[in-house]
């Protein structure tokens, strides 16, 4: 299968090396030096102008839509890893009618995997399965979810988990290691996971998605609580 990976983004250049051992794959990007790289890395081709068996979309969610209409007519499945997906599917069904779509969402870092994915069989096929079957022989758990059960979750999942891990991160203090206990140290931990990321990806999932002004709110709650009204919200959270 003729496999055109956009995106040489860290988790294009990924998915085109889970798929590049069965699948002739090519790479393109907005920066063609980043996408020569890519394929050079990963042994891949870069983008011939022909058409493909099936598009990969791995760009990021502000510029899923302008791919998608740029790609259209090059292949007639697509499936992406962009990590949104009501708007994403809606515009894939817009762009690829007639055409195989999937949607997934590798819930981890390339660096991590393999991990768990969430899918999406809008409209599935031989060559979405195909893919879908290459990230399971990689050792991924795959599980099927709806794009509006995903995109919920992930106010909690992304959007909370990161602005309350930055939050943290921003208000600490430095301490000698002996002082942490064992929620501080964890804390401290995770604040190395997130920086250790692309900001750009964390601004987009805060921009995407809903769920910092809820944390901002519950911590102002929290900051500002008497003693009763502190042991009231203690137990709401223990619930």
């Amino acid at each position: 299968m003729r496999v055109l990976v956009v995106g040489a983004g860290t988790m294009g250049r990924w998915l085109a090396g889970v798929l590049a051992d069965d699948h002739a794959v090519s790479v393109a990007d907005v920066d063609s030096e980043r996408a020569a790289a890519a394929a050079e890395e990963l042994g891949c081709g870069t983008d011939d102008g022909s058409s493909y068996d099936l598009l990969v979309l791995a760009v990021p969610m502000s510029a899923v839509a302008a791919a998608a209409a740029e790609y259209a007519d090059r292949a007639d499945a697509v499936i992406d890893v962009s990590g949104e997906m009501r708007d994403t599917l809606a515009t894939l069904r817009s762009e690829f009618p007639d055409c195989e779509r999937v949607s997934t969402h590798p819930l981890f870092a390339p660096g991590n995997a393999p991990g768990t994915v969430a899918v999406v069989r809008d409209a599935p096929g031989e060559r979405t399965e195909a893919v879908l079957d290459a990230l399971a022989a990689a050792g991924n758990d795959l599980f099927e979810t709806t794009p509006s059960e995903h995109d919920d979750a992930m106010e909690t999942v992304q959007a909370k988990t990161h602005a309350a891990v930055l939050a943290y991160a921003l208000a600490a203090d430095e301490v000698p290691e002996a002082f942490h206990t064992p929620v501080s140290g964890p804390l401290s931990e995770l604040v190395e996971t997130v920086a250790d990321g692309d900001a750009d990806v964390y601004a987009e999932i805060q921009a995407r998605f809903d769920g910092a002004a809820e944390l901002a709110a519950a911590a102002e709650r929290l900051s500002t609580a008497d003693p009763e009204t502190f042991a009231d919200l203690f137990e709401e959270a223990r619930r």
